[in-house]
């Protein structure tokens, strides 16, 4: 008798193997300084004020009961420059904070995309 070595079948994939996608400009600057991954960040903090464990993020978040709580609010030099009020002038400033942060990540999606790829923007 002769052993024979077990047969082997490969069978071709369903789907094409996924391709790398590019680093953004954060990934590419921390891996030049060395900086390690950030960790990820628990859904849950501890909220002092009403002693007991809530979202970060979402309904209930501990944003919102902060903002909620937010009921005097001292005036800087900015608020009384521009003549508003501190409470609008803070809604302001968050709206400029998101805008901004939607146009960088816009500015990143344009630089993963190939040059003469513009199917998805």
């Amino acid at each position: 008798m002769v052993a024979m070595p077990q047969g082997k079948t490969t069978l071709p994939r369903e789907k094409p193997c996924p391709k790398e996608v590019p680093k953004t400009k954060w990934e590419k600057f921390r891996e030049e300084k060395g900086l390690p991954p950030r960790k990820k960040r628990s859904r849950l903090v501890f909220d002092p004020i009403q002693n007991d464990w809530v979202p970060r993020w979402g309904r209930g978040s501990i944003k919102k009961l902060a903002e909620g709580d937010n009921w005097m609010m001292h005036e800087k030099p900015k608020h009384v420059e521009s003549g508003m009020n501190p409470f609008d002038y803070a809604k302001a400033e968050k709206r400029q904070k998101i805008e901004k942060q939607d146009l960088a990540q816009l500015k990143n999606e344009l630089h993963r995309k190939k040059p003469g790829d513009m199917r998805s923007v």
